[in-house]
């Protein structure tokens, strides 16, 4: 029997598809254009939305400034959001920097050294 999806699970995939282009088209700081959103999980009630970035650097400067610029924009990303989403209420965005990517790499670089060492 196939999986159905509650409205959460629908409305997360939503902010991602639109959050996605938001950040790639219309936000101008140039701190946040490395940006790219990994995973967004909605509350049951459609009260909070996580947002899971991750950044093409490791350099935890840039990190920072990069998530403080999206935190300045959070107003507006949110409001634009809420204009292209047919939804009774725009979830509060909770914006976290996924390290997941990030720890894969370093993981999987660790594990062709164990591999090649002799």
């Amino acid at each position: 029997m196939p999986r159905s999806y509650g409205r959460n699970e629908r409305v997360a995939a939503a902010i991602l598809r639109e959050l996605a282009e938001i950040l790639q088209r219309e936000l101008k700081d140039p701190r946040v254009r490395d940006a790219t959103v990994t995973e967004v999980r909605v509350s049951e009630d459609l009260r909070n939305a996580t947002v899971y970035i991750s950044f093409l650097t490791d350099n935890q400067d840039e990190i920072k400034q990069a998530m403080e610029g999206l935190k300045k924009a959070k107003g507006f990303i949110r409001s634009t959001l809420a204009g292209r989403l047919n939804l009774r209420y725009m979830p509060d965005l909770v914006l976290k920097h996924d390290t997941l990517i990030t720890d894969s790499m370093k993981l999987d670089a660790l594990i062709r050294k164990g591999l090649h060492k002799d």
